[in-house]
């Protein structure tokens, strides 16, 4: 069972970074469990695992002030080994507006020496030991509650405890291999914003090959979807799951009867889509003049 140090307060965090810096330590492995739209609207930083090489904390963003969180993230003199960061540098980035640097990312030199899996796999691979549990399990469990379960804790923790291994056995087999110039070019712009991104409704299911009627009905219908979420803070699912919405989207309702016959919604979300279809009519006809 990991012991850790609880970093609930800018003064603790900070008084951790100083006494890191005053020690020497300029690396630490970093994890992040987060809300992405299961539990309430949206995405959100709920915890933020630590491991510096021999003790392991857990700060809590919840009582962390963006000013602290942004010394950290974006300390280019601290290392972060993390595993497969472009999610949480994209959660931070949106969230806090922060860039994480100075990342070395363990899936990188995995990859590149034909590694293609997840961390759990490639800790198997190399014999190193970690928390049993059910992946899918605590990926779902609700990360905003507090008090945190041991259960939640361990697992969480368990996504640190190896990466300063796995971190110099990849280095090993990289240099062997000749790889350290591809790796290092990749480290460096790995936390990076790849593309620009992309509205919501851009993402769902085979937008690409819609019609571009249907795009700008996906359009309207998300953004009509999503208000009611953010009213409510809830899960956008919650409101209009994205088979119905795409289903709309592909067959649009002549009018209100049909949009009943066809989903189950509430007066609020009849009056959000009959809206939204006359937008779309309106934005169709002004992309036509």
């Amino acid at each position: 069972m990991y012991q850790y140090t609880m970093l609930d307060s800018d003064a603790r965090f900070l008084d951790q970074i100083a006494q890191w810096k005053s020690s020497g330590i300029i690396s630490v492995a970093m994890d992040f469990e987060g809300e992405f739209n299961l539990h309430i609207y949206g995405e959100h930083l709920c915890l933020i695992q630590l491991f510096d090489g021999s003790s392991f904390f857990l700060a809590d963003p919840f009582n962390l002030s963006e000013a602290v969180l942004r010394t950290f993230f974006e300390e280019k003199d601290m290392e972060k080994i993390m595993f497969d960061c472009a999610s949480d540098a994209s959660l931070v980035r949106k969230q806090y507006h922060i860039q994480l640097e100075h990342v070395y990312d363990i899936r990188i030199p995995a990859m590149a020496l034909g590694y293609m899996g997840n961390l759990s796999g490639l800790m198997e691979m190399y014999g190193l030991p970690h928390v049993e549990g059910s992946k899918k399990e605590n990926q779902t469990t609700n990360w905003l509650k507090r008090p945190l379960t041991e259960a939640q804790i361990q697992y969480a923790l368990g996504d640190v405890a190896n990466l300063f291994a796995l971190k110099g056995i990849l280095e090993e087999q990289v240099k062997a291999k000749r790889l350290d110039h591809e790796v290092n070019s990749r480290m460096r712009v790995c936390a990076r914003q790849k593309n620009p991104e992309r509205p919501g409704w851009e993402k769902l299911p085979s937008y690409r090959f819609y019609t571009k009627e249907e795009q700008v009905f996906a359009k309207q219908f998300f953004l009509a979807r999503d208000t009611i979420a953010r009213r409510h803070n809830v899960p956008a699912a919650r409101i209009l799951d994205k088979e119905s919405l795409v289903g709309l989207v592909k067959d649009v309702p002549s009018n209100e009867m049909a949009f009943r016959s066809r989903i189950r919604c509430s007066d609020e979300l009849l009056d959000a889509l009959l809206q939204a279809k006359m937008n779309a009519w309106n934005e169709l006809s002004e992309k036509k003049k």
